[in-house]
């Protein structure tokens, strides 16, 4: 007799064909999902979700209440030789800086609708101011300040071109109103409203050009009897983007008369209201600012990408320098008349007064621009500029710019109390403009963005791909074994041919005897 033995192990692990299906799609199923979960960034697609705009969103509830803004700083450029510049005997207007008079802006969404179809919305800012003391050097309202009386010496830079009889008329109406070319006043009273009878006649005879009863440089840029509807769009990777404005598709002030091109003056693509941004921005991503009271774009240039508060990174963005030069971008906003390098016009948005808008004392123009003032301190790093965008959200994370106003004082040599600012840039007043620490909610979800969510995934990733190996490795180990059981058919008895037919007979008696 021969035989064969199986010397491998007795009971071994054998699996039904549904259980090893069962274990090879478990497998599989937390291999995909760890893989997708490194590869699609889960955090991203909620953090969208969260702050896309549609009706009761988070954002939409943000835009359809009040909502604290920018910190306005006011600086004024308070005049100490007034009565000696006056008279001649100083060739130069001599100016001191005097703030700052801070404001913090109180902004509502008037009228809020929304367009889900075709992703926009559409509404009419309203802004209100509160006064900040802690932040101001004292209260306006006990501050008095010398200061260029802006309605005199605009409207008399406006005649300066006007028939020798108009300009005679005027000149005998500002003797008997006995209007000043500099002022003293408070601070307050300079900003928000000061009593000039030249305004008082012109909106009682002019009521279609000057439609306001006192002049003050802030009660006209927050002028809020001037209603206006904004129009943006609403998806997730073009939010906050300008499309129109009053209904027109562009700005219209700086509309060509002779062509209906768009141009970079006009065209509002790109353009945000600085209150928030798309989602997924990549340096790459062009930024223009546009705010009302600039009565144009601000074009901004990539400066670099910085690590920021809660782990978070921002796109930091800078005005750019060709912001007040001329060059092929800006020469459109040469068509009202003002067209002076280093300044741009701001007549179109101010009653056709000849106002302009530079860099804070005037930092980047030629020192020509302002060679008769002295007490200007241009500064590049006193007054810089930056726009830091979160890019995964487009959350904005700090905003810091300053602009100036002046007076474009015209050959004034016809009216003798306004003589000696005859050519003359006159600044006025910069405005500092700083967004406040970004909200509680703000840095919470930047924290849960980029601190816990990514390493909540990544665990959870880590463990979908450890138990995916494991129950691969078992599911191996069970065909292994499926397979050599198919295979071995246990003990295998094989007789000779001559003993096949031989005849064994049982016996109790033992073989082999004693």
């Amino acid at each position: 007799m021969a035989f064969i033995t199986n010397n491998r192990r007795m009971n071994p692990p054998t699996a039904s064909k549904g259980k090893l299906l069962a274990y090879f799609s478990s497998a599989l199923i937390c291999l995909v999902i760890a893989i997708t979960i490194m590869v699609i960034d889960p955090v991203q697609i909620i953090g969208e979700l969260n702050t896309k705009i549609k009706m009761k969103s988070l954002v939409y509830n943000l835009l359809d209440q009040e909502m604290e803004g920018v910190h306005v700083r006011t600086f004024l450029f308070n005049v100490t030789n007034a009565d000696r510049f006056l008279s001649g005997e100083d060739e130069k207007l001599k100016v001191e800086e005097v703030g700052p008079f801070t404001y913090k802006e109180i902004r509502k969404q008037d009228d809020l609708l929304l367009n889900e179809e075709d992703k926009s919305m559409t509404y009419s800012p309203h802004t209100r101011t509160v006064f900040v003391p802690e932040e101001s050097v004292s209260d306006p309202k006990e501050t008095t300040v010398v200061m260029p009386n802006i309605a005199m010496l605009s409207m008399t830079s406006m005649l300066s071109t006007f028939p020798y009889f108009t300009r005679l008329g005027y000149n005998f109406l500002v003797n008997q109103v006995n209007s000043k070319p500099v002022r003293t006043m408070t601070a307050y009273e300079y900003l928000w409203g000061y009593d000039e009878k030249l305004i008082t006649l012109g909106n009682r005879f002019l009521p279609g050009w000057i439609s306001f009863g006192k002049m003050g440089i802030m009660d006209r840029m927050y002028d809020n009897t001037v209603h206006y509807r904004i129009d943006l769009k609403a998806g997730d990777y073009d939010k906050f983007e300008i499309k129109a404005m009053n209904g027109y598709d562009r700005l219209t002030v700086w509309d060509d008369p002779n062509n209906n091109e768009e141009s970079k003056c006009n065209s509002f693509k790109n353009a945000y209201e600085g209150i928030g941004y798309p989602s997924r921005m990549t340096p790459q991503h062009e930024v223009r600012i546009y705010r009302n009271v600039l009565c144009r774009f601000l074009e901004l240039d990539y400066v670099e990408t910085r690590p920021m508060q809660e782990n978070s990174e921002g796109l930091v963005y800078t005005i750019s320098n060709r912001t007040f030069t001329h060059n092929e971008d800006t020469m459109c906003l040469c068509r009202k008349g003002i067209c002076i390098e280093g300044m741009s016009d701001l007549s179109p948005c101010f009653y056709s007064l000849p106002l302009t808008l530079s860099a804070a004392h005037f930092t980047g123009a030629d020192p020509k621009l302002y060679e008769r003032v002295e007490g200007l301190k241009p500064d590049a790093e006193r007054h810089d500029s930056y726009f830091i965008i979160e890019p995964k959200l487009g959350i904005v994370l700090g905003t810091k710019f300053s602009v100036q106003v002046n007076i474009v004082v015209k050959d004034v040599s016809f009216n003798p109390a306004t003589s000696k600012f005859a050519n003359m840039n006159v600044p006025v007043a910069y405005f500092n403009i700083i967004q406040p620490p970004i909200k509680e909610l703000d840095r919470h979800n930047l924290y849960m963005m980029y601190t816990v969510g990514p390493y909540t995934f990544l665990a959870i990733a880590s463990v979908l791909f450890i138990i995916a190996v494991v129950l691969l490795s078992h599911w191996i180990r069970l065909i292994y074994w499926n397979w050599i059981c198919s295979q071995d058919k246990g003990i295998a008895f094989h007789y000779p041919e001559d003993v096949k037919s031989k005849t064994y007979i049982l016996t109790e008696m033992p073989l082999l005897s004693k």
